[in-house]
């Protein structure tokens, strides 16, 4: 069983042949939903080899992607030729524009440094949105693929499964700090954003849900 470390400080060449494999994503929910509500263009963060940035883009949305990873992005130009893709790591990002809306797709706005500079990047009236993941379902020990080796309640150590098309599995090693639901709306405050909407899964309750998502204002 091969693996693969997420570190955006050093790029594992690996995780980018990890995501380059796996096939894109067909439920684009919630983020086709909020994307169709916006102004375009919309800012993508974490945008990786685009297995959610690819079918949004089929459906119509015009995107601004921003990924740390050099490999992802490189596999990502040739799928998306007319898009405009951004080497940056999300704490570093100045833009100079601001977008109505901003989305996060997989858990990367778990640091507060991030939060802000994503909240720096919205409009007036705009909408950040993002998922993270369940700290009472990675407490209970996760499941489905996913390992807590660590966990403390401020982060965890977590090793992820990823059978590929062609058979192979390939795991994930990741370290990520922990958000707390019930502490969201302080956490909000401090990079200056108010929480419009908190969910789970579909059909899941929130302290249920493997990841939930975040949908707040300016």
């Amino acid at each position: 069983m091969a693996s693969v470390r997420d570190d955006p400080s050093q790029p594992d060449a690996g995780f980018a042949e990890l995501y380059a494999q796996l096939p894109d994503e067909t439920d684009l929910w919630p983020w086709l939903e909020l994307a169709q509500g916006a102004t375009p263009p919309v800012l993508y963060l974490g945008v990786g080899t685009g297995r959610v940035a690819v079918p949004l883009s089929a459906a119509g949305i015009e995107l601004v992607g921003v990924d740390s990873h050099p490999g992802m992005l490189e596999r990502l130009r040739d799928r998306l030729a007319r898009t405009e893709l951004i080497q940056s790591r999300i704490e570093d990002l100045k833009l100079g524009r601001r977008f109505d809306l901003v989305i996060a797709p997989s858990n990367i706005l778990y640091l507060v440094e991030r939060l802000r500079r994503a909240a720096d990047h919205l409009a007036d009236g705009g909408t950040l949105a993002f998922e993270l993941a369940n700290p009472h379902w990675l407490r209970a020990g996760g499941g489905d693929g996913v390992r807590v080796r660590a966990f403390d309640g401020n982060g965890a150590r977590l090793e992820v499964d990823y059978r590929l098309p062609n058979g192979r599995t390939i795991t994930q090693h990741a370290e990520v700090a922990i958000v707390w639901p019930e502490e969201m709306d302080n956490w909000l405050t401090a990079a200056g954003l108010r929480l419009q909407r908190m969910f789970g899964q579909p059909d899941a309750e929130l302290r249920d849900s493997p990841s939930f998502y975040v949908v707040a204002s300016r």
